[in-house]
């Protein structure tokens, strides 16, 4: 299955130790455009990613792809996410070659051969492809989000879901990330959801914005609508 329309969440809600983290939230995410979720840390943008992608179940509410239901469509399971961690979570006991192959290696998909050209080819597109025989420990913060992002698109996905990308890279590397997030979108129409609680990186890449603050999205819409928008996560601007 390929997504048609877009992904949307209704009532979804989740609370831990009996903390209200995300109540009843509900936002439609459209193909091919960069949803961004905005919001201070600590306010649950985290908790929404894993559940969109099963790592996290809510305690209520539901998730809908094109409009089934993503937990009950047999269809709808066959749809690819990946995730890009916040941390990048690569392996150092593994080179930049075998980290971004290392979904389709343990999985044998293909043949050897063709999992190397595809890494390649994506390293490449990426402006990383001089770090293929390289250790995780030698790689800049920046390089290391590049090469989180190729093992995330080793599975051709259709949608792309980022947990804080620029966390802890400097302005240049911020810069070179929002780059590679707007050439995805262009280039290969993936529909791609940002966390971030960074606002001038949410305005370099968003086609749409929601703010999540208190557990609820308190404001969704292009970036003037937020921009022209009160709430104080946006004073500075």
């Amino acid at each position: 299955m390929s997504l048609k329309d877009c992904i949307s969440i209704k009532n979804i809600s989740k609370s831990f130790s009996g903390k209200v983290v995300l109540d009843s939230l509900s936002c439609d995410f459209a193909k091919n455009q960069t949803h961004v979720i905005l919001g201070k840390s600590g306010t649950g943008k985290s908790v929404l990613l894993k559940i969109l992608i099963n790592l996290i179940e809510a305690d209520s509410g539901e998730i809908l792809i094109d409009g089934k239901y993503s937990r009950r469509d047999e269809e709808v399971q066959t749809l690819k996410m990946s995730y890009v961690f916040q941390t990048a979570a690569l392996l150092n006991s593994l080179n930049v070659l075998d980290n971004v192959t290392i979904f389709l290696d343990e999985h044998d998909i293909g043949e050897k051969e063709d999992r190397i050209l595809q890494a390649s080819k994506i390293l490449n597109e990426l402006g990383v492809q001089d770090t293929a025989d390289k250790m995780p420990s030698e790689l800049s913060g920046g390089m290391r989000k590049r090469v989180a992002i190729a093992r995330s698109l080793i599975i051709s996905p259709d949608i792309l879901l980022y947990d804080e990308p620029t966390a802890e890279l400097d302005p240049i590397n911020t810069k070179i990330i929002s780059q590679t997030i707007k050439q995805l979108r262009m280039e290969k129409n993936i529909t791609q959801i940002v966390v971030t609680h960074d606002i001038e990186f949410a305005f370099s890449i968003a086609d749409k914005i929601s703010i999540l603050d208190n557990g609820k999205f308190v404001t969704t819409g292009d970036i003037d609508t937020i921009k022209k928008s009160n709430n104080e996560i946006l004073e500075p601007f």
